[in-house]
């Protein structure tokens, strides 16, 4: 059975609240690979009444937010971090179309490589099949960083 995330339990494994919290919603893939973050958008959504209001588009930088949330989610389910928490260190993204209200954007994140605690992975953003945006990232978790042994 997949676990779902959302409301206080998203919010609580991502340390991130509303308004801030840029997906509803987080689950993982049955063997474990894949995670995908929702965000439904309407027009209640606070970030409309103030960007580009004749327009009604979501910010880019939240759109790249709710990537770095989807992700971060798949690096906390895949590798045990305890309180510990995970830093993005470098961020490729495109935005390629609008994000209005009205439209579901699921966040598919994939992990590419986990090595000596620094994740590199992507995210693509669809509503429909259309690509909203996308992005490679990395993020270090110093805690699970090992130091060399010297003798």
């Amino acid at each position: 059975m997949t676990k779902v995330f959302e409301g206080d339990l998203l919010s609580k494994a991502l340390e991130i609240t509303e308004p801030f919290l840029m997906i509803d919603s987080f689950r993982l893939s049955e063997n474990g690979a894949v995670g995908y973050g929702l965000k439904s958008l309407t027009n209640e959504d606070w970030f409309f009444d103030c960007h580009l209001k004749s327009q009604m588009v979501m910010p880019a930088t939240l759109q790249i937010e709710g990537m770095l949330q989807t992700m971060v989610m798949l690096i906390y389910q895949t590798v045990d971090h305890g309180k510990a928490r995970s830093f993005v260190t470098d961020i490729d993204v495109k935005v390629l179309n609008a994000a209005s209200p009205g439209i579901d954007i699921e966040y598919e994140a994939k992990i590419l490589t986990a090595r000596r605690g620094i994740f590199k992975g992507e995210v693509i953003g669809k509503s429909n099949e259309l690509i909203i945006c996308k992005g490679a990232f990395s993020y270090a978790s110093p805690h699970l960083m090992s130091t060399p042994k010297i003798d």
